[in-house]
């Protein structure tokens, strides 16, 4: 995660597409919003979801970063690495302040949020049922291998 060019696309990247496998051996693919944290990957998401579940089974994961809103840039990074999905309220709490940071106290994230403010309840109440289900986590990603692949014309 070092290179420049890695790092260029990552930081223009708003959703990490997290691929995991089953115990079957079928793959998913789950977009997440993250944030890097110490040369990790984090992905936020619960501990319910398909996505945590198949990672805590299986650690092999790979995630894909694609800058989406400029359709001149057409590398994607893939990134192969072990997950290790935390529950701890201290992961979470700063996972919470980057993505805050991040999504929604950026230029672009107010202005989004302005415009999709009737949204509001809706989204409160998606988090209450999700609350209800199971715990918030953190799928923390050891990168093993980076490597920048160019988009199919």
């Amino acid at each position: 995660l070092e290179d420049a060019a890695v790092q260029a696309i990552i930081r223009r990247a708003k959703v990490a597409r997290i691929g995991t496998l089953s115990v079957n051996g079928r793959p998913s693919i789950t977009p997440l919003y993250f944030a890097v944290v110490n040369g990790h990957l984090w992905l936020n998401t619960a501990d319910w979801t398909l996505a945590a579940r198949e990672a805590k089974a299986d650690p092999r994961v790979s995630v894909l970063f694609q800058v989406e809103t400029d359709p001149h840039e057409r590398r994607i990074i893939r990134v192969t690495g072990t997950a290790d999905v935390r529950t701890d309220g201290a992961t979470i709490w700063a996972y919470n302040l980057r993505a805050l940071i991040k999504y929604s106290w950026s230029p672009g994230g107010l202005w989004n949020q302005w415009q999709y403010r009737h949204l509001l309840k809706m989204m409160r109440r998606y988090h209450a049922q999700s609350a209800a289900k199971g715990n918030s986590c953190v799928i923390d990603i050891t990168p093993h291998h980076v490597e920048i692949l160019d988009e199919p014309r």
